[in-house]
């Protein structure tokens, strides 16, 4: 082999190291942004960049933060199927109704942002749980699922609800990522228990979340990042991108649901709302709100 060669093969296996380092290097890195653990030192403080941060000033949270804080509520805790602890707030509504509602939040958020749905429900008369999901919070995990594995720990929720009161009525109501969790749930084996399901701007897929984003927020390609994502996933938490599936999991339900979405949405775009609705073939209805963004 001539110098000539030798400098060019060098060259490529640079080239090719250098490549293989931003293709897992980035990979990992988008991994750890999006699904490391979420716990916050003060659960009172928003997430950075969050929803709750820009609408810090909106009264309905603010409302909801003040009911949450002075109406008496306990923690709860429960282990799911994996031996690990499940946290979440637990507001008994003095009606003793049957009723309850369960409350799902948001990627980076906890459960006291749920505070102001929580807040309306129990005005109803309703008894309210809000989880913190897995990877957030107090609840146990190294990461975050996206609603995949956690679609388990709604299922271990409502057991426990049915446990005690085997005449309890059971609504399931989710924002964004708790959205998707909502659908994915209904697709497991549900009691009777389990009369309907709210889903608000949830997506049709992690895959599709993703890819959205990882173009919409870093700026970088689908290929080859966000497949080196999922490999480096894989390693670490049995999660899917693509077999974690909102559609998929509504095609097996019968569960009557109720889909929201906002029109402004470009977090979790608007049209993923008629792709679930039109996947799901049980009662529904759909409530899309004219300029609203995310979650909003």
């Amino acid at each position: 082999m001539t110098y000539q060669q030798q400098t060019a093969l060098t060259v490529v296996i640079i080239i090719a190291l250098v490549f293989l380092l931003l293709y897992f290097g980035l990979g990992l890195l988008f991994f750890f942004i999006a699904l490391g653990n979420k716990k916050r030192k003060d659960p009172t403080v928003p997430c950075k960049g969050s929803l709750f941060e820009k609408n810090a000033d909106n009264e309905n949270l603010i409302a909801g933060y003040k009911w949450y804080d002075k109406t008496y509520h306990q923690e709860v805790i429960i282990k799911n199927r994996k031996g690990e602890n499940l946290h979440g707030a637990e507001f008994r509504n003095p009606s003793n109704s049957n009723v309850w509602v369960i409350v799902l939040h948001g990627w980076t958020n906890v459960n006291r942002e749920m505070s102001s749905y929580a807040m309306e429900f129990y005005k109803r008369g309703f008894n309210v749980l809000l989880p913190d999901m897995r990877g957030h919070n107090n609840s146990e995990h190294k990461f975050v699922t996206m609603g995949w594995n956690d679609r388990f720990d709604v299922v271990d929720w409502i057991g426990s609800i049915v446990e005690e009161n085997p005449k309890a009525k059971i609504i399931i109501h989710g924002v964004s990522m708790g959205a998707a969790t909502v659908m994915m749930a209904v697709g497991e084996p549900l009691p009777d228990n389990v009369k309907c399901a709210v889903e608000d701007c949830g997506f049709t897929s992690v895959w599709d979340e993703f890819a959205h984003n990882i173009v919409d927020m870093f700026h970088l390609p689908v290929f080859p990042y966000l497949y080196a994502s999922q490999v480096s996933i894989k390693r670490h938490i049995d999660l899917d991108f693509k077999k974690a599936s909102s559609i998929e999991a509504l095609k097996k339900s019968k569960t009557p649901m109720l889909f929201i979405h906002g029109e402004a949405d470009t977090f979790v775009p608007f049209e993923m709302v008629y792709k679930n609705y039109e996947a799901f073939g049980g009662e529904k209805d759909i409530l899309t709100i004219p300029e609203a963004d995310h979650a909003v």
